[in-house]
């Protein structure tokens, strides 16, 4: 059910009215001045009642039309005062030109007049005013107790000894809490009760415990109530006790030398303070006492919690088709011509065992396909009603919300189910829309307060599949299908998706519009540009071929504020683009755009300008520095770009600036930094022009204690850089010492310095927050920074410093060097020779990973603690001298040595719980040591590119724990050997491009762990083992290139795991056998370019799983599989997805809505 929810657009509205600008347009112009404050004095009446109306509209119809038709007067009322602000002329210090009364009175009136009569109908609903407090309907409560029916839950064994391994775990040095607190936390309907319940009932927990309690708080955390449940739950009596100090007295008698579990479902208080009263309570108790806690908020969870939350993730859709089975199907019985449908059906579930359950009671007694056919093509919603449903559970979630984060979350509507949405573009489109409240005298601009509502909404889990970069700050994030659902169940017919040539419906209420544009669908329908109120418009084109923007769109909507046109492909931005006078957010990011025009300086009130990887464009229109509240301009990725306007300095609420591009021009140069106050990221691209001293000395980046990460490069110019190898000027030491940033900045690159000596800020303290650091190309350089001071440095890249020749970038003072460090990679060194150490025991205690590239002079490294990965490229042999000193790698890559690798033996030895071993490239590599048979926690190995590589060791067999083997251009092995056989933890075997390889080793069959097996380019290979019958697990053959085998081993019939099988350009095999149809898992079937298999066998018919058929490159073979033509056919129509030849796949009639 559509929901209203209007404070927020109200009090964007209240504060456009009372803004300073509106102040001097209402005292000069006196005819606005009566009509403004009625208006002002109306929306008060209105605001005090607002909260109420919008709590009671869900069960009353006649307040939700109330809402709405506010809403609608709302909307005008912002167009409105929009267009005044417009109409204004002004310069940088004074206005020059005021709306007369003609021009918007009556526009003004009229909405006032309407606002007014909705203020006088307000009484007949009884409104009452400010934020009325609901009294909790108790009986309609969710209730839960600690019982559970173990055989009906799937999925959660790893789960639930999880939990009870947190519950039965010791702390530090064997020393236990009084009371430790384990959060579970997860979206609504995940299972976090039955997850508690689970662990409540376990034999192990009962033993562990005194006492167990269970308390089903629900939403009102009531720490009397919650202290008269422990009670209760203990005595098993009805506690009647009133008194808190004699409630707390009962309890601490009960719970007194006790150790006892808690369990406190469904927590949704975010009050410390409250929980602080409770826990008091429960303190005096044994140690080791715990209390699991559910909750649907992760914040919840951080307050309450003394370890990391519990996050529990959505089943398998394996155990999510077992739970609906048990509920759709009674015991025994079966019908395969459901089964598809119902697998199908079940992907809608996303995980949610309660929406698995309840799409499987709705299904226990529908037995007509078109039934089932029918639900498959529905919204869940619609089809699984009732309080017991999904739509409730996750309702009650965003009726948790506070009004601006119901607004936000619906807002999130407008995009396409599975849409990867980016957190900055999501926070600017709120801000355009108006949903975050601008305070111009706070500390926390709009993008932080935006980022804090993102998270508030992503620790209610509104969000999944988030992405983070290395320091923790989310980037992108997805909503699940039945969340969105739920999104576009409350945001009714002002939001629309249009895709699949679906048509709109309700065209006057459409406000946000996203049109997918695809294989159906090309362009704009036309009858969206009915939609004359559209707000906002996501054109998403997956193919980018809009080429131009259709010239009626910006006439079309001109209340537009937000346009987004990312991928779309376009050439050229129309000059009617200034139409969209209300726009604040245009995206034309990653387009193949030249130029943009100038009447885009007309769009007075633009935010937002988004041109990142626009690899085309080569100009910004001078008119840009007209645009006064443009807070972001994204040019990164805008190689061709050589200069920015004049004066872009002048656009003095520019944060966000993630390249600054140094012009010849006067007003092009640094200076231009000066006043921006800049936040995030800032790249200054072509350094080389700041010539002017006073311009190196104004930038003053100290000043911006809100950039997070600088870059600073010059173009590198060789005949530049002779000169300057000739005469030796200050000015690049100069310039690099007047660009240092803030204390504050966390990661710094700086690529083809020019100069001789870095400046003294990199790696002293002044720098305490530093976390990255890059050095890329800094030719002249003959010493690298001293940066082994730096506290937090976690990653050093440097890359192209031909003049360094020892490594010595320690600092000043002894002791521990480089304490954080993680990652560190030097990379084309060529004259770097020796690497100096300081103290073998202190230096790199943290360094997890070491990268050496083109480096073949350095024959030395010193002692890394704690290494984990190494990677030795193109370097000496001599530098495995040092590396055999370590004895804590993982991951060890050996690429592009020229020698035998003889020193690798010793490196091997010293290393037995290495992981992953790469060796590649090693031309002259005749064998490798049989020290490799001693890495028995080997779990990847990968030879690659060694020409030489005559033979494996048969000490091979010894690697038990090994799980992936490939062998790849390898033309000298003959065979492998028969130890292979005792891999028996082997999952993935690859051997591609191995021209002497003539047959398998008979060890192959005791490969029983082994899922995939991938033969590529084997010319030689005639043969497969015959005993497959053994490989019980085998779930994808993959054949590509192997022209001497005739023909499969027979014994793969019995392989009942197999899914995936093809086979490629295996020009000898002539028939295809006629046991395939034994491989009844077998999902897909590719054959390509086998000329010579003419026919399919009858048993294919009886794959009932088989989803995929794939014929390429067999003229016979594809003249059978016509469509209702050939002779095969029969054997192929039932399989959903077919492609013969290079046709499209024909797809099964239900199957296709799976996905939408």
């Amino acid at each position: 059910m559509a929901e209203v929810v209007l404070c927020p657009l109200l009090q964007v509205i209240f504060e456009k009215l009372t803004s300073q600008l509106m102040k001097i347009i209402t005292r000069i112009s006196h005819g606005f001045k009566e009509e403004i404050e009625k208006l002002e004095h109306t929306l008060q009446i209105i605001q005090a009642v607002l909260e109420d109306a919008e709590e009671r509209q869900v069960k009353e119809k006649a307040m939700k039309i109330w809402l709405t038709e506010l809403k609608e007067v709302a909307y005008d009322a912002d167009n409105l005062i929009d267009e005044i602000y417009k109409s204004v002329t002004r310069t940088r210090t004074s206005i020059v030109r005021i709306p007369s009364n003609i021009e918007f009175f009556p526009k003004l009136k009229e909405i006032r007049g309407r606002l007014d009569m909705l203020a006088v109908q307000r009484h007949n609903f009884n409104l009452k005013e400010g934020f009325v407090k609901r009294e909790c309907d108790v009986e309609g409560r969710r209730q839960t107790g600690s019982f559970v029916i173990e055989s009906e839950v799937f999925g959660r064994e790893e789960d639930k000894q999880a939990i009870i391994e947190l519950l039965l775990l010791k702390g530090e040095g064997g020393v236990q809490r009084d009371i430790s607190v384990v959060s579970i936390v997860g979206l609504g309907g995940l299972g976090k009760t039955t997850l508690a319940q689970l662990v409540y009932n376990d034999e192990r927990v009962e033993k562990s415990f005194d006492l167990k309690i269970w308390v089903c708080v629900n939403q009102e955390f009531n720490v009397r109530m919650i202290m008269k449940l422990i009670i209760e739950s203990i005595t098993k009596h009805k506690c009647d006790f009133l008194g808190m100090d004699v409630l707390q007295s009962q309890l601490r008698r009960l719970l007194h030398g006790k150790r006892y579990l808690l369990v406190l479902d469904d927590v949704w208080n975010e009050d410390q303070d409250e929980w602080d009263k409770l826990r008091i309570s429960l303190s005096d108790c044994a140690k080791g006492s715990k209390v699991i806690i559910t909750t649907r908020n992760t914040k919840v969870a951080l307050i309450v919690g003394t370890i990391p939350p519990y996050c529990l993730k959505g089943l398998s859709h394996d155990d999510c088709w077992a739970l609906f089975k048990q509920r759709a199907f009674a015991c025994g019985e079966g019908h395969p011509n459901l089964l598809a449908i119902g697998r199908e059906m079940v992907k809608k579930c996303g995980g949610l065992p309660l929406a698995a359950k309840a799409l499987g009671s709705l299904m226990r007694f529908k037995r007509e396909e078109w039934e089932w056919l029918h639900v498959l093509e529905s919204d869940l919603w619609n089809e699984c009603e009732g309080e017991s449903g999904i739509l409730p559970a996750l309702r009650l979630s965003y009726s948790h919300l506070p009004s601006h984060l119901k607004c936000c979350f619906t807002y999130c509507s407008v995009f396409p189910k599975n849409y990867v949405i980016k957190k900055d573009d999501l926070v600017q489109l709120w801000i355009a829309e108006g949903l975050i409240k601008s305070n111009d005298n706070a500390r926390q601009s709009v993008e932080e307060t935006g980022n804090d509502f993102f998270n508030n909404l992503m620790w209610m889990f509104f969000f999944q599949n988030v992405n983070k970069v290395g320091d923790g700050c989310v980037t992108e994030c997805k909503m699940h299908d039945l969340v969105h659902d739920l999104a576009q169940s409350i945001a009714g017919d002002e939001f629309i998706i249009l895709e699949h040539g679906r048509l709109p419906r309700h065209l006057a209420q459409i406000r946000h519009s996203s049109v997918v544009c695809g294989s159906e669908l090309h362009t704009i329908p036309e009858s969206l540009y009915e939609a004359k109120k559209l707000r906002t418009l996501n054109l998403l084109f997956p193919r980018g071929n809009l080429g131009e923007v259709p010239p009626n769109l910006f006439s079309s909507f001109r209340y537009m504020r937000a346009l987004n046109l990312s991928g779309s492909g376009i050439k050229r931005l129309h000059n009617s683009v200034s139409c969209l006078i209300f726009l604040r957010y245009l995206n034309i990011s990653n387009t193949l755009i030249e130029t943009l025009p100038e009447s885009i300086g007309d769009l007075d009130y633009l935010q937002v300008l988004n041109l990142a990887y626009c690899y085309d464009l080569i100009e910004l229109p001078m008119s840009l520095t007209r645009l006064r509240k443009l807070r972001r301009l994204m040019i990164n990725g805008c190689d061709k770009l050589s200069h920015l306007p004049d004066r872009i300095g002048n656009l003095i609420q520019l944060q966000t600036l993630p390249t600054f591009i140094v012009g010849t021009g006067n007003h092009q140069g640094l200076t231009q930094l000066h006043r921006l106050p800049l936040v995030g990221e800032l790249n200054i691209r072509q350094l080389e022009n700041a010539n002017s001293r006073y311009d190196r000395i104004m930038v003053n980046l100290r000043m911006k204690p809100k950039l997070r990460s600088l870059g600073l490069s010059w173009r590198n110019n060789h005949d530049d850089l002779i000169m300057r190898n000739n005469n030796d000027s200050p000015q690049d030491e100069e310039l690099l010492e007047n660009l240092q940033p803030h204390r504050n900045l966390k990661r710094l690159s700086i690529e083809g310095y020019p100069g001789k000596y870095f400046t003294r800020w990199i790696g002293t303290p002044e720098l305490p927050n530093l976390t990255n650091i890059v050095l890329i190309y800094c030719k002249r350089c003959e010493h690298l920074p001293a940066l082994g001071e730096l506290p937090f440095l976690k990653v050093i890249y440097m890359l192209g410093m031909p003049n360094v020749k020892n490594i010595g970038f320690y600092g000043r003072v002894p002791g521990r060097q480089f304490q954080s460090l993680q990652e560190l990679s030097f990379i084309d060194f060529p004259n770097l020779e020796f690497w100096w150490s300081m103290n073998m025991k202190e230096e790199f205690p943290s360094l997890v990973k070491l990268t050496i590239n083109k480096c073949p002079k350095l024959k030395n490294m010193p002692c890394f603690p704690s290494l984990k990965h190494l990677e030795l490229r193109n370097c000496n042999e001599m530098i495995l001298r040092s590396a055999a000193n370590l004895s804590t790698l993982l991951n060890l890559v050996i690429d592009v040595f020229s020698g035998r690798l003889v020193l690798l033996e010793s490196l091997l030895g010293n290393n037995p719980h290495l992981m992953s071993l790469t060796i590649s490239s090693c031309t002259n590599l005749w064998s490798i040591s049989s020290k490799l048979g001693g890495l028995v926690a080997l779990k990847s190995l990968t030879i690659r590119w060694c020409e030489e590589l005559i033979s494996l060791p048969q000490e091979i067999q010894n690697l038990s724990s090994l799980e992936s083997l490939e062998i790849i251009e390898c033309h000298s092995l003959i065979s492998l050997p028969e130890g292979l056989g005792g891999l028996t933890s082997l999952r993935s075997l690859s051997i591609e491009n191995c021209n002497n390889i003539t047959s398998l080793p008979m060890g192959l069959q005791h490969l029983t762990a082994l899922e995939h097996l991938t033969l590529m380019y084997c010319p030689s290979l005639a043969s497969l083992p015959a005993n497959f019958r053994n490989l019980s697990m085998l779930k994808s053959l993959y054949i590509l290139n192997c022209p001497e085998l005739s023909c499969l081993p027979e014994e793969l019939q019995y392989v009942k795991t197999l899914q995936n099988l093809e086979i490629h350009s295996c020009r000898t095999i002539k028939d295809f056998p006629a046991w395939i149809g034994s491989l009844s898992s077998l999902t897909s079937l590719v054959i390509s370019d086998c000329c010579n298999i003419i026919s399919l066998p009858e048993g294919l018919q009886h794959l009932i799983n088989l989803q995929h058929l794939s014929i390429r490159e067999c003229p016979r073979l594809e003249n059978r599989c016509k469509k209702y033509t050939g002779e095969d056919w029969p054997k192929v129509a039932h399989i959903p997805h077919i492609y013969i030849g290079s046709t499209e796949p024909r797809q099964y009639d239900g199957a296709s809505s799976s996905s939408h």
